[in-house]
Protein backbone atom coordinates (compact mmCIF):
# COMPACT_ATOMS: atom_id res chain seq x y z
CA UNK A 1 0.00 0.00 0.00
CA UNK A 2 2.88 2.50 0.64
CA UNK A 3 4.82 1.24 -2.13
CA UNK A 4 1.52 2.38 -4.38
CA UNK A 5 1.10 5.81 -2.33
CA UNK A 6 5.13 6.62 -3.08
CA UNK A 7 4.43 5.47 -6.72
CA UNK A 8 1.35 7.68 -6.90
CA UNK A 9 2.96 10.61 -5.15
CA UNK A 10 6.30 10.56 -7.78
CA UNK A 11 3.90 9.97 -10.64
CA UNK A 12 2.03 13.52 -9.11
CA UNK A 13 5.22 15.38 -8.55
CA UNK A 14 6.64 14.35 -11.89
CA UNK A 15 3.11 15.12 -14.34
CA UNK A 16 3.48 19.03 -12.05
CA UNK A 17 6.61 19.28 -12.97
CA UNK A 18 6.10 18.39 -16.85
CA UNK A 19 3.19 20.61 -16.59
CA UNK A 20 5.13 23.40 -15.24
CA UNK A 21 8.14 22.75 -17.69
CA UNK A 22 5.46 23.21 -20.69
CA UNK A 23 4.28 26.49 -19.11
CA UNK A 24 6.99 28.00 -18.41
CA UNK A 25 7.81 27.06 -22.38
CA UNK A 26 4.60 28.47 -23.31
CA UNK A 27 5.47 31.67 -21.50
CA UNK A 28 8.80 32.26 -22.86
CA UNK A 29 7.67 31.47 -26.61
CA UNK A 30 5.04 34.82 -25.93
CA UNK A 31 7.52 36.76 -24.58
CA UNK A 32 9.98 36.30 -27.59
CA UNK A 33 6.71 36.55 -30.07
CA UNK A 34 5.66 39.67 -28.44
CA UNK A 35 9.54 41.16 -28.01
CA UNK A 36 9.83 40.04 -32.15
CA UNK A 37 6.68 41.95 -32.89
CA UNK A 38 8.10 45.49 -30.91
CA UNK A 39 11.40 44.99 -33.08
CA UNK A 40 9.20 44.37 -36.17
CA UNK A 41 7.44 47.57 -35.41
CA UNK A 42 10.43 49.36 -34.52
CA UNK A 43 12.12 48.78 -37.92
CA UNK A 44 9.68 49.98 -40.49
CA UNK A 45 10.69 52.81 -41.99
CA UNK A 46 7.63 55.27 -40.37
CA UNK A 47 7.64 58.90 -41.61
CA UNK A 48 8.78 60.96 -44.41
CA UNK A 49 7.93 63.42 -46.87
CA UNK A 50 4.15 64.93 -46.52
CA UNK A 51 2.87 68.43 -48.34
CA UNK A 52 -0.34 69.37 -46.48
CA UNK A 53 -1.88 72.54 -44.83
CA UNK A 54 -2.54 73.66 -41.92
CA UNK A 55 -5.37 75.31 -39.80
CA UNK A 56 -4.76 78.55 -40.95
CA UNK A 57 -4.54 78.05 -44.90
CA UNK A 58 -0.67 77.83 -44.89
CA UNK A 59 0.87 75.04 -46.86
CA UNK A 60 3.02 72.86 -44.30
CA UNK A 61 5.60 70.00 -45.18
CA UNK A 62 8.03 68.28 -43.29
CA UNK A 63 10.94 70.95 -43.88
CA UNK A 64 8.36 73.52 -41.98
CA UNK A 65 9.12 71.84 -38.93
CA UNK A 66 13.26 70.77 -38.91
CA UNK A 67 15.13 70.50 -35.89
CA UNK A 68 12.04 70.19 -34.21
CA UNK A 69 10.76 67.17 -32.44
CA UNK A 70 6.76 66.21 -33.51
CA UNK A 71 4.38 64.40 -31.24
CA UNK A 72 1.86 63.43 -34.24
CA UNK A 73 -2.02 62.32 -33.55
CA UNK A 74 -3.73 61.21 -36.62
CA UNK A 75 -7.51 61.19 -36.32
CA UNK A 76 -10.46 63.68 -37.80
CA UNK A 77 -12.58 66.13 -35.97
CA UNK A 78 -16.20 64.86 -36.25
CA UNK A 79 -14.95 61.57 -33.50
CA UNK A 80 -17.12 60.84 -31.49
CA UNK A 81 -14.99 59.86 -28.44
CA UNK A 82 -11.56 58.52 -29.55
CA UNK A 83 -10.02 61.89 -31.28
CA UNK A 84 -11.11 64.02 -28.44
CA UNK A 85 -9.77 62.01 -25.48
CA UNK A 86 -6.84 61.61 -27.06
CA UNK A 87 -6.29 64.93 -27.50
CA UNK A 88 -7.01 65.89 -24.07
CA UNK A 89 -4.20 63.12 -22.97
CA UNK A 90 -1.91 65.14 -25.16
CA UNK A 91 -3.11 69.41 -23.77
CA UNK A 92 -2.19 67.81 -20.58
CA UNK A 93 0.81 65.90 -21.00
CA UNK A 94 1.95 69.20 -22.68
CA UNK A 95 1.02 70.81 -19.87
CA UNK A 96 3.15 68.62 -17.71
CA UNK A 97 5.88 69.03 -19.81
CA UNK A 98 5.57 72.73 -19.89
CA UNK A 99 5.92 72.71 -15.60
CA UNK A 100 8.32 69.70 -15.30
CA UNK A 101 10.70 70.05 -18.40
CA UNK A 102 10.36 73.34 -20.28
CA UNK A 103 12.91 72.37 -22.14
CA UNK A 104 11.13 69.66 -23.94
CA UNK A 105 7.95 71.56 -23.83
CA UNK A 106 9.51 74.17 -25.99
CA UNK A 107 11.00 72.27 -28.61
CA UNK A 108 8.16 69.67 -29.21
CA UNK A 109 5.62 70.65 -31.61
CA UNK A 110 2.28 68.58 -31.39
CA UNK A 111 0.63 67.98 -34.35
CA UNK A 112 -3.04 66.85 -35.49
CA UNK A 113 -3.49 65.39 -38.83
CA UNK A 114 -7.02 64.66 -40.25
CA UNK A 115 -7.61 61.33 -41.79
CA UNK A 116 -10.99 62.84 -43.22
CA UNK A 117 -9.63 65.09 -46.07
CA UNK A 118 -13.47 65.33 -47.10
CA UNK A 119 -14.73 67.16 -43.98
CA UNK A 120 -11.73 68.36 -42.45
CA UNK A 121 -11.08 71.81 -43.94
CA UNK A 122 -8.77 74.41 -42.42
CA UNK A 123 -11.37 75.82 -41.16
CA UNK A 124 -13.26 72.76 -39.62
CA UNK A 125 -9.58 72.03 -37.89
CA UNK A 126 -8.92 75.49 -36.36
CA UNK A 127 -12.54 75.67 -34.76
CA UNK A 128 -11.89 71.93 -33.57
CA UNK A 129 -8.44 72.81 -32.01
CA UNK A 130 -9.70 75.59 -30.59
CA UNK A 131 -11.25 73.74 -27.50
CA UNK A 132 -7.68 72.06 -26.89
CA UNK A 133 -3.66 72.79 -26.07
CA UNK A 134 -3.09 76.46 -27.81
CA UNK A 135 0.00 74.64 -29.11
CA UNK A 136 -1.44 71.99 -30.84
CA UNK A 137 -0.86 72.42 -34.88
CA UNK A 138 -3.84 70.86 -37.44
CA UNK A 139 -2.85 69.55 -40.94
CA UNK A 140 -5.11 68.53 -43.60
CA UNK A 141 -5.07 67.85 -47.58
CA UNK A 142 -6.38 66.52 -50.55
CA UNK A 143 -7.53 62.84 -50.00
CA UNK A 144 -3.81 62.39 -52.22
CA UNK A 145 -1.98 64.05 -50.03
CA UNK A 146 -3.64 62.68 -46.87
CA UNK A 147 -2.98 59.21 -48.69
CA UNK A 148 0.54 59.84 -48.70
CA UNK A 149 1.15 60.78 -45.25
CA UNK A 150 -1.40 57.97 -43.71
CA UNK A 151 1.31 55.69 -45.75
CA UNK A 152 4.13 57.17 -44.79
CA UNK A 153 3.38 56.77 -41.02
CA UNK A 154 1.57 53.42 -41.42
CA UNK A 155 -1.91 54.56 -40.33
CA UNK A 156 -5.02 53.17 -40.72
CA UNK A 157 -7.66 54.57 -41.26
CA UNK A 158 -10.52 53.24 -43.57
CA UNK A 159 -14.25 55.12 -43.90
CA UNK A 160 -17.29 53.37 -42.52
CA UNK A 161 -20.54 55.17 -44.70
CA UNK A 162 -24.15 55.06 -42.53
CA UNK A 163 -27.16 53.38 -44.53
CA UNK A 164 -29.74 55.54 -43.18
CA UNK A 165 -26.86 58.64 -43.53
CA UNK A 166 -24.10 58.70 -46.08
CA UNK A 167 -22.47 61.74 -45.32
CA UNK A 168 -22.43 61.20 -41.54
CA UNK A 169 -20.10 58.55 -41.85
CA UNK A 170 -17.73 57.44 -39.17
CA UNK A 171 -13.61 56.64 -40.06
CA UNK A 172 -12.10 53.69 -38.19
CA UNK A 173 -8.49 54.39 -37.56
CA UNK A 174 -5.49 53.31 -35.32
CA UNK A 175 -4.98 55.42 -32.54
CA UNK A 176 -1.29 56.17 -31.63
CA UNK A 177 0.83 59.30 -30.17
CA UNK A 178 4.23 58.71 -33.01
CA UNK A 179 7.32 60.76 -31.64
CA UNK A 180 9.64 62.77 -34.38
CA UNK A 181 12.96 63.76 -33.71
CA UNK A 182 14.41 67.12 -35.36
CA UNK A 183 15.27 65.20 -38.31
CA UNK A 184 11.66 63.84 -38.92
CA UNK A 185 13.12 60.21 -37.24
CA UNK A 186 10.59 57.79 -35.69
CA UNK A 187 11.84 57.97 -32.16
CA UNK A 188 8.81 56.21 -30.26
CA UNK A 189 5.10 55.92 -30.44
CA UNK A 190 2.55 55.67 -27.25
CA UNK A 191 -0.61 53.97 -27.23
CA UNK A 192 -3.58 56.99 -26.59
CA UNK A 193 -5.14 55.44 -23.38
CA UNK A 194 -2.17 56.41 -21.52
CA UNK A 195 -2.32 58.68 -18.56
CA UNK A 196 -0.76 62.24 -19.10
CA UNK A 197 1.84 62.09 -16.60
CA UNK A 198 3.00 58.75 -18.03
CA UNK A 199 3.06 60.16 -22.13
CA UNK A 200 4.71 63.41 -20.53
CA UNK A 201 7.73 60.82 -18.93
CA UNK A 202 8.03 59.11 -21.75
CA UNK A 203 8.35 61.78 -24.01
CA UNK A 204 10.99 63.61 -21.83
CA UNK A 205 13.19 60.23 -21.76
CA UNK A 206 13.00 60.42 -25.20
CA UNK A 207 14.03 63.64 -25.86
CA UNK A 208 16.97 63.92 -23.35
Amino acid sequence: MKKNLKKSRKISLGLAAAGLLTLLGLLLVELQTRETAVRRFQDVAIGGAFSLTNEQGQPRSEADFAGRPMLIYFGFTFCPDVCPLSLDVMGAALETLETQNPKAFNALQPVFISVDPARDTPEQLADYLSYFHPKISGLTGSPEQIAQVKKAFRVYAVRRDAAEDPQNYNVDHSSFFYLMDGKGRYLAHFDHALEAEVLAQKIAAKLR
